[in-house]
């Protein structure tokens, strides 16, 4: 039977699952003068971007100019260790293409500091260490090589092409579903905030489209009396969206059923310069006589 699913909603987040987003290095140059290095970083232990990050690593925003540089990064030691949220202080020399960033907590006597190499294009790899000074932590200490890019603004339109699985299943049966192989055409177009949050994370939103997908109607994600329903984060390269109901309070339930509201999500990464986005895992479902669920991976291009 045919799931029909004509609808709009909207999306919050999740957080990302592995590739890697960034290659070989390329030939350090010296960032010019005119170059902003305010923005979204990644920072990583390694030679490559990835999503999830390498530890140690800090992911971010970094603000301001020059002398007056601030970070916001999340922030880990090792893969055993939980990620905080720490305020950095930094310089940048745009005749050299020196950046340095430093977080020191005197309560635990930690100090944390990065050196990179900037180049001109500050979305290409930079390279650099990473050293951490823990004290209370045994007094040990850390000092790694690093590899660090400004990740452009996610803005635009992004098609391709999505493949997966619709499961197919009845509510008096539900652990019995059918398995059917799909594909679809997707259209995603992000707006990124200029302004990160305080956790240094920079908010989304925006449209996505689904369509040719077999058995299932074109859908749309999108805006009401202009208000935008795509709402995420991106942090890094690695960025997280989910849907949320179009109405709150004790009309949740009645909403979700009357209004055709469809929980969405999906995890996602994209390249330093923002040309692509690739989609890990994009999961919805419905919910009527029959309900499906579909899980969507695939990789979108900027038009």
């Amino acid at each position: 039977m045919n799931c029909r699913l004509s609808i709009s909603f909207l999306l919050p987040l999740v957080y990302l699952a592995g590739c890697k987003v960034v290659g070989t290095p390329t030939t350090q140059t010296t960032a010019s003068s005119s170059s902003s290095i305010a923005g979204n970083w990644q920072i990583q232990s390694g030679t490559a971007i990835t999503s999830p990050p390498t530890a140690p690593y800090l992911v971010g925003a970094l603000e301001g100019s020059d002398s007056a540089l601030t970070g916001t990064f999340t922030t880990t030691q090792s893969s055993t260790v939980s990620p905080t949220v720490e305020s950095y202080s930094g310089t940048y020399d745009a005749s050299t293409g020196s950046l340095s960033l430093d977080f020191r907590d005197l309560s635990t006597s930690e100090e944390i500091t990065a050196e990179l190499s900037v180049p001109t294009d500050p979305t290409t790899l930079s390279t650099g260490t990473l050293h951490i000074l823990c004290i209370p932590c045994t007094n040990t200490g850390i000092s790694t090589s690093v590899v660090g890019v400004e990740v452009a603004p996610l803005n635009g339109t992004y098609t391709g092409t999505l493949s997966g699985t619709l499961n197919t299943y009845t509510l008096s049966n539900p652990t019995q579903s059918t398995p059917t192989p799909v594909t679809g055409t997707a259209s995603v177009t992000l707006t990124q905030s200029n302004t990160p949050n305080s956790s240094g994370q920079f908010p989304l939103h925006g449209i996505l489209t689904i369509s040719s997908i077999s058995g299932l109607d074109t859908f749309t994600i999108s805006e009401i009396s202009g208000a935008s329903w795509l709402n995420g984060t991106v942090s890094g390269v690695s960025f997280t969206i989910a849907s949320s109901p179009p109405c709150s309070g004790s009309f949740d339930g009645i909403c979700t059923i009357i209004g055709g509201y469809i929980p969405v999500s999906f995890t996602a990464s994209t390249n330093p310069s923002a040309t692509q986005i690739t989609i890990s895992n994009l999961n919805f479902s419905n919910v009527g006589v029959e309900a499906t669920n579909i899980t969507l991976s695939g990789t979108l291009t900027l038009q």
